[in-house]
């Protein structure tokens, strides 16, 4: 066993809703339109980004941002739902609200989607701990506080407890 907690349901629950959400932000950074998607969509660029993931991985990653954003474009209601979710969320009803998102399939299927992206991305504490999280923005109070390596390991068991561990 290491050193970090367990991950709380609460902090499940804002993980899974957080990277749903964020979805909806790299869909807009797309180079292709809503009807026309395709891998080379991505707003990530090979070189731009070498050194951030395996590069055996950038193809498993760009074929999973091509599956997020057509969820995003058949459902873009989830964009406003996920939000709202995210900030109702409290140590005292994360339970309920984490079984509210889980039985929403889009939602459990972009959650699934972005902590695999994360996984694939960051395969060890130490790659991520390194790097950081380039989403990380000054305005993300959760991401902030938990930048660290237990930021990795709730990832890694939310992805664990789902059966989310990519392959």
């Amino acid at each position: 066993m290491n050193q970090f907690q367990d991950t709380s349901s609460e902090i499940k629950a804002k993980l899974i809703l957080d990277e749903a959400n964020l979805a909806f932000c790299e869909a807009t950074e797309r180079s292709d339109e809503p009807g026309n998607r395709n891998a080379d969509g991505s707003p990530w660029e090979d070189g731009k980004m070498e050194g951030e993931f395996d590069q055996e991985d950038f193809q498993k990653i760009l074929d999973l941002q091509l599956e997020a954003v057509q969820i995003c474009d058949a459902h873009p209601d989830l964009e406003e739902k996920t939000s709202e979710l995210f900030q109702k969320v409290t140590e005292e009803n994360a339970d309920d609200i984490l079984k509210e998102a889980m039985d929403n399939p889009q939602i459990k299927e972009l959650g699934r989607i972005s902590i695999t992206i994360f996984l694939l991305r960051f395969p060890n504490v130490q790659s991520f701990t390194n790097k950081g999280h380039p989403l990380v923005l000054a305005m993300d109070e959760y991401m902030l506080e938990n930048a660290n390596a237990q930021n990795w390991y709730d990832y890694k068991n939310v992805a664990e407890e789902m059966g989310w561990l990519p392959g």
